[in-house]
């Protein structure tokens, strides 16, 4: 705000002295205006008057000492009235400044001065710089005029704290460049244009923060601005920051969804990034991530679109094209996709008509379209495609009459269609159907023979049957049927030989003969029908001579009735398999007999050797044999014995009594 200030006016007495020789002059110069003119009266009066010559008589120094003290006192009279009949604003808006002295100039300065506006200081400056620094009001016109200049700069301050740079720059150089308050304009302008420029540092280091998305940074730089001595600076940009970061922070959350949709991938997520994206604003620090978030997942899109066209996906691409969003900017290429779909779906019911009218959609695309390359390919296989339906309905025409000539004939009109061409797969599918149907038709007479010949379950006719099947030949429609045939006689055949061995050999196994009874099975070779169930009969034959060895090795060791031949014995018992039922239920009557007899060694190397030795002989009993539960408790109770006693601890009260007592 502009304070008025007291400036100090200069001394009445030199007022008065500068008013009195201001009225002098005035006067002297209008006497010296109406000087001439009376000189010239005088000279005319002269020139009509006849010349005398006539002695003038000189006033005495009385009446010049009357004249001068009177000449004196008028001069002072009349500048007294003067600054006595000064009438302040009224007379300052009626003065003219060339001809008014410097103690009136400065005194209606100040009055201008009063209302406290950019253009009465100025006019108060204009005022009153004009006279020389040797001036004697000079001090006094040069303090005003730093005043003035302080209040413009007030002024001008206000508009710098409100924001505007330029207008107070504007102000403050209101300032005439001569005055002599000239340098306080130039340091102020240059302390704001310091400050200025310092917060347009901070804020372009807060938007290049903002855009790398280092908001914690930005949030530090932000606090700088309210540290600047502009309230501007400190107050509304400030919050003008913290709003643009809390924005970016919303934005970037936002953004972070999109970038998870599109990361993901697939049309869904693609098209939910494009949508979430699109919620970014264009005077958003997050637009242009946006944007080409949004152009990736267009690029996408296309691409994904490109492989439907590619697949032939005409449904998907019709539904997918509806979806779309106008903001991907695709409204051509998207009628031309629907333009595709549209004739890939007419194409797809197969008739010649409805390829025929595929063609007729598809020409409206045109060279300029993005799928203008397919489109013609489309076309082409299209148009051969409608020679190969024709010949397709031909052969179908004709394999509807059933007969192998009329299979034969339609093989013949399908394999007109060259490989490579549209419906060259279907043609192949269908010539596959026919030569099937004509197999069957040749072979299932000689097939039924065979089941009628094998129908009467005798070996020679068994033998004649696979002979018929047999002539159908490998990759005959009806060769896995023969075989499997084939095999079921084969069988029936096989098992009627080989059952007497068969029998023999389980007879002499039911005997325990069965080393006789593994010769005699082996005779059933492999291959053959009972080969099978024979070699299973075989496996527990073996493993019960298996088990018999191993107990009968195992009664060998235990006869040495040595601790060794009695450990061994009971580990080969162990060994017998458990399909051999018998041998291990001896084994294991045998082995727990062994067991306690191993105890009982131990036990008497207890009583009669040494505790150790027990020990070691003990622990060689075997976990799972009868003996074995007791011979651990043993052991415990030996080691006992082992261990040495604790001594006996005695008090100062215990008394020893002398044994000899």
């Amino acid at each position: 705000m502009t304070q008025k200030r007291n400036v100090s006016s200069p001394t009445i007495s030199a007022g008065a002295q500068n008013t009195m020789k201001t009225s002098s002059d005035q006067q002297q110069s209008s006497q010296q205006t109406a000087r001439p003119k009376s000189v010239e009266l005088v000279e005319v009066d002269k020139e009509e008057a006849p010349p005398k010559q006539r002695t003038i008589p000189l006033p005495s120094w009385h009446f010049l000492g009357l004249v001068l003290i009177l000449l004196s006192g008028g001069v002072g009279f009349a500048a007294t009235s003067i600054l006595l009949s000064f009438n302040g604003s009224s007379n300052c808006n009626a003065l003219y400044v060339p001809l008014a002295s410097a103690t009136t100039r400065l005194y209606c300065a100040q009055v201008e001065a009063e209302q406290q506006t950019l253009g009465s200081y100025l006019k108060a400056i204009r005022m009153v710089d004009g006279f020389p620094q040797d001036h004697p009001l000079r001090p006094d016109i040069d303090r005003n005029i730093e005043v003035w200049t302080s209040d413009i700069l007030e002024l001008a301050e206000v508009q710098f704290q409100e924001g505007n740079l330029d207008e107070a720059i504007a102000i403050a150089e209101e300032v005439p460049v001569r005055s002599t308050a000239r340098i306080l304009v130039e340091e102020r302008i240059e302390d704001w244009r310091l400050v200025w420029r310092d917060g347009e540092r901070i804020f372009a280091k807060l938007d290049r923060e903002i855009n790398d998305g280092d908001l914690s940074a930005a949030l530090r730089t932000a606090v700088e601005l309210s540290y600047l001595e502009n309230i501007y600076w400190s107050t509304v940009k400030y919050e003008e920051a913290r709003n643009q970061i809390q924005l970016a922070r919303k934005e970037n959350e936002e953004l972070d969804v999109a970038y998870v949709s599109h990361r993901r991938g697939g049309i869904e997520n693609w098209l939910q990034a494009i949508e979430q994206a699109s919620k970014i604003s264009e005077d958003s620090y997050a637009y242009p991530q946006a944007q080409k978030l949004i152009d990736d997942s267009r690029e996408n899109i296309i691409r994904y679109i490109e492989d439907l066209v590619d697949q032939q996906q005409w449904d998907q691409l019709m539904s997918l094209s509806d979806r779309l969003p106008g903001r991907l900017n695709l409204d051509n290429m998207v009628v031309d996709w629907k333009i595709l779909a549209q004739a890939g779906l007419s194409a797809r019911r197969g008739s010649v008509i409805d390829l025929e009218t595929a063609l007729v959609q598809i020409q409206s695309i045109q060279p300029s379209s993005s799928v203008y390359d397919q489109s013609q390919t489309l076309m082409n296989r299209w148009q051969s495609e409608i020679a190969d339906v024709t010949l397709l309905e031909q052969g179908d025409a004709i394999a509807a009459g059933g007969t192998i000539t009329d299979l034969q004939r339609a093989i013949a009109k399908l394999n007109l269609i060259e490989e490579g061409n549209p419906r060259y797969g279907e043609a192949r599918r269908k010539v596959a159907q026919w030569r099937e149907k004509i197999e069957i038709s040749e072979d299932r007479p000689t097939l039924q023979y065979a089941r009628d010949l094998a129908s009467s379950r005798g070996t020679n006719a068994l033998n004649e049957a696979i002979v018929q099947a047999r002539k159908i030949q490998p990759g005959r429609a009806l060769y896995d049927e023969a075989q499997s045939a084939i095999r079921e006689w084969q069988g029936t055949i096989e098992r009627r030989e080989d059952q007497p061995i068969y029998d023999q050999a389980i007879a002499l196994g039911n005997n325990q003969r069965y080393s006789e009874a593994i010769t005699v099975a082996n005779q059933i070779t492999a291959g053959r029908a009972l080969y099978p169930k024979m070699q299973e009969k075989v496996g527990g034959w073996r493993r019960e001579l298996t088990a018999a060895t191993k107990l009968r090795d195992a009664y060998n060791a235990a006869s040495r009735e040595t601790i060794s031949g009695l450990v061994e014995a009971i580990r080969l018992t162990q060994e017998i398999p458990s399909s051999a039922s018998a041998a291990r239920s001896e084994g294991r009557e045998a082995a727990n007999q062994w067991s306690y007899g191993i105890l009982n060694e131990a036990q008497r190397q207890a009583n009669t050797a040494s505790i150790p030795e027990a020990i070691a002989t003990a622990e060689l009993i075997p976990s799972g044999t009868a003996a074995y539960s007791s011979a651990q408790v043993q052991i415990e109770a030996w080691e006992r014995l082992m261990r040495p006693a604790p001594p006996v601890e005695t008090s100062e009260n215990d008394v020893f009594l002398d044994p000899q007592i």
